[in-house]
């Protein structure tokens, strides 16, 4: 029994001996991890500055780490606090271009708890530890981006007839690059504007091109949400009530991400150059976003569909070919002062 009680004891002491050598171990660390991605710098960084994304690409589980408190975002860098077991530490991102595409760093810096401490040290230290979960972050990255956004089907439904709407509409101007994160934010704007208004929605939120295509890369057009009546606004309001008849449209289907939008675009254009309609210049060029954030987040599975306004050709008909006329030659009188043989 004394022993047992000794061995007990020992035990005891080298538990304890071991906690205050990892309470002891240095508290601040420091790691960093690259990879070459096959996406072009400007999608790279869009996708990590979206928070709303994160979700995504994190190689920890929500309740483990999140990403906040942006401080700083510059053309090819990221910085901004990660909470990571309570404890915050500090998140940087860098991009450079490369050959094949884009060169990712990522640096993490910050304070070890009692937790990663422990876990450091039975695993090999803190470099090991950590940067096994960046270097899954920076795959969970390139998996999302080629895997994810390159997953897409356009098909052209044909000639449909679009039904007079209803709807409030928030106008504005950005440059082509900057569409997908301005329409989301004025998404976000008119709902907001309807439930603080009680207005009833009748239908998806869409968007009414005014020009699609500007010489200086910049798009004008309306984020629209249908209404079920016509909604009038003060003046100066940055909302305002608008509507349109019915029309004809070449109706194109997009399953996947809104990256591939112009292609659901020119297979519209190619089926109008192929049907008996034209393209009506004066009409509206619509997108409806039937699923989409934030109900679905993977954007394989998005489906826009696009609406290209038509109108029948005019079709001149030939004029009838004027034909001689047949008469019977015995009919034919012959005048009185003609010479007959």
């Amino acid at each position: 029994m004394k022993i047992l009680k000794y061995i007990f004891l020992l035990l005891a002491l080298l538990s304890v001996a071991f906690l205050i050598f990892v309470v002891t171990q240095p508290s601040e660390f420091r790691v960093s991890r690259t990879k070459q991605i096959k996406i072009s710098k400007e999608v790279v960084f869009d996708f990590i500055t979206d928070s709303t994304l994160s979700s995504y690409w994190s190689p920890w589980e929500q309740n483990q780490a999140v990403f906040s408190n942006i401080k700083s975002v510059q053309e090819d860098s990221l910085s901004q606090t990660l909470i990571l077991n309570q404890q915050e530490n500090e998140s940087y991102f860098k991009l450079k271009t490369s050959e094949k595409g884009t060169m990712v760093t990522w640096n993490l810096k910050g304070n070890l708890d009692f937790k990663l401490k422990l876990e450091s040290i039975l695993s090999g230290g803190v470099d090991r530890v950590l940067g096994e979960q960046l270097e899954k972050g920076l795959v969970n990255i390139e998996n999302y981006l080629v895997k994810e956004l390159n997953t897409f089907t356009v098909a052209v439904n044909g000639v449909v007839t679009k039904q007079a709407t209803n709807y409030i509409q928030q106008i504005d101007t950005c440059k082509s690059s900057d569409f997908q994160k301005k329409s989301k934010e004025m998404l976000q704007n008119m709902l907001s504007f309807v439930k603080k208004n009680e207005i009833r929605v009748t239908g998806l939120p869409f968007i009414d091109y005014k020009n699609r295509k500007n010489s200086n890369g910049t798009i004008v057009f309306a984020m629209c949400v249908p209404v079920e009546e016509q909604i009038l606004t003060t003046e100066g309001s940055e909302i305002s009530g608008a509507s349109f008849e019915e029309f004809l449209a070449v109706k194109a289907t997009l399953t996947g991400d809104y990256s591939h939008s112009e292609k659901a675009w020119k297979k519209a254009l190619d089926f109008v150059k192929k049907s008996q309609v034209n393209v009506d210049e004066t009409g509206h060029y619509i997108e409806v976003y039937r699923v989409s954030l934030p109900n679905e987040r993977k954007p394989s599975k998005w489906i826009t569909e696009f609406y290209l306004p038509v109108k029948q050709k005019v079709v001149n008909k030939p004029k009838p070919i004027s034909r001689p006329k047949v008469v019977n030659p015995d009919t034919i009188a012959i005048p009185s002062n003609s010479i007959a043989d």
